[in-house]
């Protein structure tokens, strides 16, 4: 009778005084559909803001810079172990969106063997994700007071995943090299919630 009621006690000040947390921190979850969703869909949202100013039906080269992240390719064998090879597909991917986003605009995307009049280099300032959550309710409680763990107790949480996406184009002439112009710094985000509420967690993205 004595250990059921401080265990029942201790259950009750544990939930009186229930905790709360929001941390931030990126993300360190695998690609999943969601992530990759996330970071196509910011890549899309900046190109939207895209401002050129060159003749129209110009001939562009597509090139690509920015940091290289974990996403990064190592090699794991023979004399090159550990040495970068090649650059980060998320650059790829951007280099290629920038291509289709330029071809609608009108220009025209050309290899550099054909000599384009122009080169357009995008500059990737920031890529990726970020995640946050918010918990409030009991965490799990372990103590020499009761013979039994308890689970967390979850009144509210969320689990929050943002994409950002923050890059600028540079365009040169292509044969002298000589900067001709460069666009402003457009910006991309998405999110994704999910939520939970006792028992139910319905999910929400939006882009």
């Amino acid at each position: 009778m004595q250990r059921k009621l401080v265990a029942g006690s201790f259950l009750v000040s544990a939930i009186v005084f229930c905790g709360c947390s929001l941390p931030q921190e990126f993300s360190r979850t695998p690609r999943t559909a969601v992530e990759q969703l996330l970071l196509t869909q910011a890549a899309d949202h900046a190109l939207r803001n895209l401002t050129v100013e060159l003749p129209k039906e110009a001939s562009l080269h597509v090139d690509v810079t920015g940091l290289q992240t974990d996403r990064s390719h190592f090699n794991m064998a023979g004399g090159d172990r550990g040495v970068l090879h090649g650059p980060s597909l998320d650059l790829l991917l951007i280099r290629d969106s920038f291509a289709t986003g330029l071809g609608r605009l009108g220009y025209r995307i050309d290899p550099r063997d054909t000599e384009p009049a122009y080169l357009a280099r995008v500059v990737v300032e920031s890529f990726g994700t970020t995640q946050g959550i918010t918990f409030f309710g009991m965490p799990p409680v372990q103590s020499v007071l009761i013979p039994f763990a308890l689970p967390a107790l979850t009144l509210y949480g969320a689990e929050e995943q943002r994409g950002y996406a923050r890059l600028h184009v540079d365009f040169f002439e292509y044969q002298s090299g000589k900067l001709v112009g460069s666009s402003p710094s457009i910006i991309g985000r998405t999110y994704y919630k999910q939520y939970t509420c006792c028992s139910s967690s319905p999910g929400k993205l939006r882009t």
